[in-house]
């Protein structure tokens, strides 16, 4: 697993944006720590973006959680 999320994963989280720019602006909203590649795309590490929306890898794969929150 890359250390960075992909350029595609990031159009992906900023559906319907197509400025590098209003991007930035988007992920930093959400409470993300956000950086700028040279070409001015927005840069996001994984571990923040998990860490964020309260995901890992190894519970993406696992499925449902049929658990009732607390």
């Amino acid at each position: 697993m890359l250390p960075y999320l992909t350029d595609a994963e990031i159009d992906d989280i900023c559906d319907g944006l197509t400025q590098s720019a209003a991007k930035v602006r988007f992920l930093q909203r959400l409470g993300l720590p956000v950086e700028r590649k040279p070409n001015g795309r927005p840069l996001v590490r994984r571990a923040d973006w998990e860490r964020q929306t309260g995901q890992t890898a190894n519970t993406a794969t696992k499925g449902p959680r049929w658990t009732v929150p607390a």
